[in-house]
């Protein structure tokens, strides 16, 4: 049980071997990686609660999931142990492997593949296509810039130097996006730093690109690629209406879009929606996403793809809707109205993010940063509030005692307050306790989406590494 418990934790981004040289750690890294393993001996049932969705609608894989970049050969073993091959329609195999699908399309004279996943999976395609083809790759489609969906184009590269890779006109400016905001993106992502990229070179090299759509002729059939922007700016789907199939990349996911993720670039939520309706004028006969099972029934696909429509636009509407009324961001947000229809759908479950969280990221698309609180508007760092709050209340003790009272009827507000605690007194015992206290709290409810969650851990792990350091643990 104890090293499972460890291996979990390690999905949030523990350390691994690799051979990068990445970007590096800060301080506060390093004690998050410490205060990791603190948590995962003291809270084993809160972190199965946490992950308890972990696997983006497919299987998940403990070595995997914190080293999406690094291709070890134990990584590339632990992919193809839990690879799944499945046919569907005439010529056409998604290969399921944790978190992410990666799709092969045969024509008449070869092979095209549309996205390449992470690092460790490129070497398993590499060995897996001849057993399907003998035909060889003429073509890699890659969706978008994602760690689960682009890293795996150098192992198909070197197997098929000859295939021509097709992206977004806009992948290279997203590619080199990656670099440059390396630590941030990484961190953000739940990787470890020590292996993020470091230069563009290990990012798939675009021969053919394109603006808005692309009618791709393969051996006489027409791969319509289409862009729109989704979960990033240069994210594409594509369309064979010949097999009356569409392979839709990020944008169907089984569950709520993950389209409100906090911790990620701008999402583009009208675009999103309006990708869904595409789709479904097509009338598909296949559905086959690069997250979770496909769907293979033209009125079930367009009953799905339609209520994920309906669901963004509700949210987009309504939260421009109050924007132009003068309403606040931070409440538009928090009464953001969510019909039982979209609530009770399976297909919607909240698992990564909440409709909420979608609703601020169309305000954030569709204003400034200023959130329209006066005081908010100069730039002062949390601390200063913070200390004043805790001199206000008479001290850690006044807040402690408030915040705990809180944790049985609201603890999103009890949170609040242990946030003044933590930022007032960073170095204060009983305000570590309060964090943790807290955010474990937190991290234990039924209904708490993945994406937040990570959030949480990692900062309890934060306050229980400084704990430690001012209360050493003493083993028995």
């Amino acid at each position: 049980m104890r090293q499972l418990l460890f291996a979990l934790l390690c999905i949030l981004g523990s350390a691994t071997a690799s051979a990068q040289t990445g970007v590096a750690l800060s301080e506060d890294d390093t004690l998050v990686r410490q205060g990791r393993a603190l948590i995962a001996r003291e809270y084993p049932d809160v972190l199965r609660n946490v992950f308890r969705n972990d696997g983006f609608g497919g299987p998940g894989s403990q070595k995997i999931a914190n080293a999406m970049l690094v291709d070890s050969p134990e990584l590339v073993a632990a992919a193809k142990a839990g690879m799944t091959v499945e046919r569907h329609g005439d010529g056409m195999w998604l290969i399921r492997f944790p978190y992410v699908n990666v799709a092969l399309i045969e024509t008449k004279r070869g092979l095209v593949i549309f996205d390449t996943g992470y690092a460790s999976i490129g070497p398993v395609l590499a060995e897996v296509i001849p057993t399907l083809s003998p035909k060889p790759l003429t073509h890699i489609i890659v969706s978008h810039i994602h760690v689960d969906h682009a890293y795996g184009w150098p192992a198909l590269k070197k197997r098929w130097p000859e295939a021509k890779t097709v992206t977004s006109d806009l992948f290279p400016k997203m590619a080199a996006k990656e670099v440059r905001l390396g630590g941030s993106i990484g961190r953000l992502n739940n990787q470890p730093l020590e292996s993020w990229p470091t230069s563009v070179n290990r990012l798939p090299k675009p021969d053919i690109v394109f603006r808005d759509r692309l009618g791709l002729k393969i051996d006489g059939e027409i791969f319509d690629l289409r862009h729109a922007p989704g979960e990033t700016e240069e994210q594409i789907w594509l369309a064979l209406p010949s097999r009356r199939a569409i392979f839709t990349a990020d944008y169907y996911q089984g569950f709520l879009p993950n389209a409100g993720n906090g911790k990620r670039i701008l999402r583009h939520i009208d675009e999103w929606a309006d990708a869904f309706r595409q789709m479904v004028a097509l009338r598909p006969s296949h559905l086959l996403p690069m997250h979770n099972a496909a769907i293979n029934d033209d009125t079930e696909i367009a009953r799905i793809l339609s209520l994920n429509a309906d669901a963004l636009e509700h949210i987009s509407k309504q939260v421009v809707a109050r924007l132009n009324a003068g309403e606040r961001r931070d409440a538009i947000a928090a009464g953001l109205d969510w019909p039982e229809r979209f609530a009770k759908a399976p297909e919607l479950d909240p698992q990564y993010n909440r409709p909420e969280d979608i609703a601020r990221m169309v305000s954030l698309r569709w204003t400034g940063w200023w959130d329209s609180i006066p005081s908010h508007f100069p730039a002062m760092p949390f601390e200063v509030e913070a200390e004043e709050a805790l001199r206000l209340a008479g001290g850690v003790d006044a807040i402690d005692k408030r915040a705990r009272e809180l944790l049985a009827t609201d603890t999103r507000l009890a949170a609040r307050l242990a946030d003044w605690a933590y930022f007032g007194a960073p170095n204060d015992a009983k305000a570590l306790r309060l964090t943790i206290d807290v955010y474990m709290t937190r991290l234990a409810e039924k209904d708490m989406p993945l994406q937040e969650a990570t959030v949480y851990l990692d900062h309890a792990s934060l306050a229980r590494a400084k704990l430690a350091a001012l209360e050493p643990v003493t083993t028995p």
